[in-house]
């Protein structure tokens, strides 16, 4: 990072241009730039660019430490954003900087980046954004880990008539699945996961898929996992109230409703 004049200020995102770096990793607006690299940064938003533009001129990337609704989270960041900022308070830089020094704090090298997809009704699955070894060496185990089984069983079924019919096309078959599964996995669970429905909404840095999951549900408290160690979400109370106010009015509106065989006086 650049030496310069460090100021009492935070950067808080007012717009996100379409495309930009911000959009790919899904940043929205008010989200504030807290760190980057562990160090609290309040340099302005020229040296942010200027610095963020080092990483793509380098070939570098660097960890930006995100605030969202109150939830630090981390992103892996290798170009600027391509975003207008506004500034925090004093008072809020003041109450960021206590909370974030209060967080516990990993070096880039230490985390994992994970991908986030969800469908409609939150049920959200989370994929490591890096090549897996087992699914060139053994594709049903990585396909048994990744819990794509009606992949698991027909990949079986076709491997199994193959030795039946001929074992050299059995194996040239898992020669040339192992390759294509190494090279191609993500895309393949990125292709799994759309065909159910989801869509992408969340990058972060995390030293496991369990934390990872955990950071989602504060960001998202009705966020569903399949396989996860994570309890049920809680619902939200107010939806419970918006329920019983709207039973309340059918009840009220049913004793408004005069039945036709009984006499009204006035």
């Amino acid at each position: 990072m650049s030496e310069t004049k460090e100021g009492n200020f935070l950067l808080k995102i007012n717009k996100i241009n379409g495309g930009s770096h911000a959009a790919n990793n899904f940043l929205k607006p008010d989200d504030i730039i807290v760190a980057l690299d562990n160090q609290i940064y309040t340099f302005g938003e020229k040296q942010l660019t200027s610095d963020l533009k080092e990483l793509k001129k380098n070939n570098q990337k660097s960890m930006l430490t995100i605030l969202r609704d109150d939830i630090f989270f981390n992103l892996l960041i290798e170009n600027s954003l391509g975003c207008k900022f506004t500034t925090t308070t004093a008072e809020e830089t003041n109450k960021i900087k206590s909370n974030y020094l209060s967080q516990e704090v990993n070096d880039l090298d230490e985390l994992k980046e994970f991908i986030g997809m969800r469908d409609v009704y939150r049920n959200y699955e989370v994929i490591e954004n890096a090549n897996s070894l087992s699914a060139g060496i053994f594709p049903p185990l990585w396909l048994a880990y990744s819990q794509k089984w009606w992949l698991l069983f027909l990949f079986t079924a076709i491997m199994a008539v193959s030795l039946t019919v001929n074992i050299y096309l059995f194996f040239l078959g898992w020669l040339l699945t192992s390759i294509y599964c190494y090279k191609a996995q993500l895309n393949l669970l990125f292709s799994f996961s759309m065909l159910e429905g989801k869509v992408f909404c969340v990058k972060l840095l995390s030293t496991s898929i369990d934390e990872a999951q955990k950071t989602i549900r504060k960001l998202d408290p009705k966020s569903k996992f399949k396989f996860s160690k994570l309890p049920k979400p809680l619902v939200e109370e107010v939806e419970k109230d918006k329920k019983d106010d709207n039973v309340n009015k059918k009840d009220s509106n049913k004793e408004n409703i005069v039945d036709e065989n009984q006499t009204v006086i006035v």
